[in-house]
């Protein structure tokens, strides 16, 4: 019976989360760095290639409080909770400058050369560093409170240098980098200034002017005309109705000013600055976010919009400008992070996606790494999809990937259709009826007419309920489901899990009230309970090949339960925490199981012995599902981290086959360099074989042999066992030295193989320098431990020799009497 037995397992990991720190961007798009707590990425976004190319960890292990990239892309500026400004050149991969800061930092901002950074503190003040050589160029004090936001000004061969910044009280002020000193105090905001930007006006009329705009979390607008003397006037305050996070001019489009501004309600804006009319907007999404950075890329064309939950939304703004429609839509999204994984489902034509159900209210769709390619690249896209108003309890799909379901804490379901025309999934159909949580669904497994034909939910209200999914039609809009096929109270406690049978002739449910209840799945009747569990059951899993059920619990065990006597088959018991997933794989002979240990667990269903523990997360499982009977495994948990797993048994069958062979192969040769005497290949093949008896045999018997060979003679003592093998020893490399001295302290703990262990240490001491030996790495502590044992031998044979001269003198005083 073949069983699956090995996996290999590739993570995917969440590249932005648990920072408050916002994500930056080089001006080219192609060079992404994103703070996770003490760690940044730093990933290459271009499209062949999505990699991370380095990996920050912070020393001090304190958290990320800022980071900035020059616009060239060049180096990666980072400020941490130890108030230590560091410095990363990304061609070399190391830091090459680092200082102390006086206060915390929260904001970072690089001049549009890539030369100087600016770098705000919680004490008010400002420094900017020269980026390049490492020192700080200007000191500026005047803030009385934190700052939070910097925005540098200048051009190429111009002597106009400038930097706004602005503070949490609600000041502004625009400094002078060339003269060194305060431009101008502004005092318009009541809150936080989060948005600053500088651009230059020219006039037909006469000279050009500065422009300033302020943007604060009072949900104003300011603009201002200003010069390099002491002209400063605010022109105008918008109010954008929304909390402002950043704020920035546009070029002029048809003889208008445009500015952006996003941040509350997760709300990006176009706005016509001389009339104040909101232009273009994205729409509001249903989950409550909002926008904590906008990264302008390729000269403001396109930004990337960063998300409250580390979503990144790529956007064009020129053709946003350029079109007719209102509404921005997102060209892409990179997620951050996923959250929990409460649930997922493979989807797509290709079954190459995964669709999961997060601590989110959108479905959430992503690619699957390709585990048999060699390429690193990142699956970073995600696909989200409105439609619940609540958090996702769980999901289901048909087998061919086209036809998702999801339940929400909403009380309603949505199936999902994919659409061949838009490669995306569009909302099919909505049902509602529970009066609380919808906490599992369940789609058909046999679909004769090509599409599902009806839907099971189960509530926190604790019924079921089977709904008709109406006929697929040309009309596209989103048809609405109050009314069931029929309602069943099904349990006494929330129900967690809902399984539809190979045939659909029944379906199961899985409670915390202990029960897993078999129902007739055409009209709600119930035939089996099944009682056995001592905690709340959280899945159940039907098998497809054979009449067999798999429960899983609170209580720490998987039960596998016959569908003709509705009775436990098997237990199986080494979970050291709840069970949350169960699933049969290959065929029926095997179980897959993950729980609240953070373990898989590979089961052997005819034993109930665990073959394989897979140890691939910290946290909580909470998702888990396979593909092609059990030769892919994915496991998602509590942090988000994503685990793919590929069954290998075979090729490591092969492999342990390939090494059987070659080790067959060279202990022939051991055996044949022995009986011709060769003991320079037999002593160097018995090390690399790294099996301790052989390696003694050999040193064995090249002893005994020149000892037959003296004839009774008396050995010359510079020759330890021949001067062949002495020689062998005397050219070994540290590392060989090592591993000959591990034999030598386990030999010589033993009476009977202590004589070849002394033998081999004065060997290797006669022919090596006792000072290099020394320096060997864990050489000291392997000779610490020979010598209590030494010592032990040598007093054995002490005492024998005074035992003998016993004997002698017996022996003689015997002999008078005679």
């Amino acid at each position: 019976m073949d069983l699956k037995s090995s996996y290999k397992g590739v993570s995917l990991n969440p590249i932005y989360a648990g920072s408050s720190a916002v994500a930056t961007i080089s001006e080219d798009g192609k060079i992404l760095a994103t703070p996770i707590l003490d760690e940044i990425n730093i990933i290459d976004l271009t499209v062949d290639s999505r990699k991370i190319l380095h990996k920050i960890s912070n020393e001090d292990e304190q958290e990320i409080t800022a980071l900035q990239l020059t616009p060239d892309g060049q180096y990666l500026t980072y400020v941490s909770q130890a108030q230590l400004l560091k410095i990363f050149q990304l061609k070399t991969g190391k830091v090459v400058r680092s200082m102390k800061i006086s206060s915390p930092s929260y904001i970072l901002d690089t001049d549009s050369t890539s030369t100087l950074l600016a770098v705000g503190g919680t004490d008010g003040s400002i420094i900017v560093v020269d980026i390049e050589n490492g020192y700080i160029t200007h000191s500026l004090k005047g803030h009385g409170g934190t700052i939070s936001s910097l925005k540098f000004y200048g051009q190429l061969d111009s002597k106009v240098w400038l930097l706004a910044s602005g503070d949490t009280n609600g000041m502004v002020k625009v400094w002078d980098l060339v003269k060194r000193k305060c431009l101008h105090t502004l005092q318009e905001h009541t809150s936080a200034v989060r948005g600053l930007d500088i651009t230059e006006v020219e006039n037909s009329d006469g000279p050009s002017h500065l422009k300033l705009i302020s943007g604060g979390r009072d949900d104003i607008i300011n603009f201002w005309d200003f010069d390099m003397k002491k002209k400063c006037k605010l022109i105008k305050t918008l109010p954008v109705n929304q909390q402002v996070e950043s704020c920035g001019f546009l070029s002029t489009r048809n003889g208008k000013h445009i500015i952006y501004t996003a941040g509350g309600d997760a709300i990006f804006q176009l706005i016509d600055l001389e009339s104040g009319a909101m232009l273009k907007r994205t729409n509001k999404p249903i989950e409550e976010l909002f926008i904590i950075g906008v990264l302008p890329i390729m000269s403001d064309s396109k930004m990337f919009l960063v998300m409250s939950d580390q979503t990144l939304q790529l956007i064009n703004v020129e053709e946003a400008l350029e079109s007719k429609e209102e509404i921005i839509q997102a060209e892409s999204s990179i997620a951050g992070n996923h959250g929990i994984i409460a649930d997922m489902r493979f989807v797509g034509p290709e079954l190459n996606k995964l669709a999961l159900a997060t601590n989110s209210p959108s479905l959430r769709i992503i690619p699957i790494p390709d585990l048999t390619s060699t390429d690193t690249s990142l699956p970073l896209d995600v696909e989200i999809y409105e439609g619940h108003e609540d958090l996702l309890n769980s999901l289901d799909a048909t087998e061919d990937g086209l036809w998702i379901a999801t339940a929400s804490k909403d009380n309603s379901a949505i199936v999902w259709k994919y659409n061949k025309d838009t490669s995306k999934f569009d909302i099919y159909a909505k049902y509602i009826g529970h009066s609380s949580a919808v906490t599992a669904v369940g789609l058909p497994n046999v679909m004769p007419k090509g599409y599902p034909e009806f839907l099971l939910t189960a509530s926190n209200d604790l019924t079921i309920k089977k709904w008709k999914i109406p006929k697929p039609t040309p009309i596209t809009d989103v048809q609405i489901v109050k009314v069931s096929e029929y309602t069943r109270h099904a349990h006494e406690k929330d129900i967690n899990a809902l399984s539809v049978s190979p045939n659909d002739s029944i379906f199961a449910t899985a409670s915390y009230d202990k029960t897993c209840k078999i129902w007739n799945l055409e009209n709600g009747e119930l035939e089996a309970t099944l009682a056995n569990h001592k905690r709340g059951l959280w899945d159940v899993s039907f098998c497809q090949y054979d009449k067999l059920l798999a429960t899983c619990s609170g209580d720490k065990t998987v039960k596998i339960w016959s569908l003709d006597t509705f009775s436990v088959m098997k237990t199986l018991e080494g979970h050291t925490n709840a069970v949350q997933r169960c699933s049969f794989i290959n065929k029926q002979k095997q179980l897959v199981s993950c729980g609240a240990d953070g373990l898989i667990k590979i089961w052997d269903c005819y034993s109930g012995e665990c073959l394989k523990t897979l140890d691939g997360h910290n946290n909580r499982l909470w998702a888990l599902n396979t593909m092609d009977d059990g030769d892919m495994i994915v496991s998602a948990d509590a942090d988000g981290i994503f685990q793919f797993w590929k069954d290998c048994s075979e090729q490591e069958k092969e492999e342990e086959l390939e090494k059987s062979k070659i080790q067959v192969e060279q202990e022939q040769s051991l055996q044949n360099y022995m009986s011709q005497g060769d003991w320079t290949n037999a002593f160097l093949l018995a090390m690399s074989l790294d099996h301790p008896m052989r390696l003694f045999n050999v040193l064995k018997k090249s002893l005994g042999e020149a000892r037959s060979k003296q004839g009774g003679k008396e050995i010359d003592p510079k020759v330890i066992f021949n001067e062949e093998l002495d020689h062998a020893i005397s050219t070994l490399s540290d590392e060989q030295l090592m591993l000959l001295m591990k034999r030598c302290r386990d030999w010589n703990t033993n009476a009977r193989t202590h004589a070849i262990a002394q033998r081999t240490i004065r060997c290797v001491l006669m022919y090596h320098n006792i000072a290099k030996l020394s320096e060997i790495p864990g050489m000291v502590k392997i000779v610490d431990a020979i010598v209590p044992y030494t010592q032990r031998h040598f007093t054995r044979v002490d005492n024998l020799v005074e035992q003998s001269y016993i004997l002698d003198y017996a022996l003689v005083e015997m002999d008078k009497l005679f």
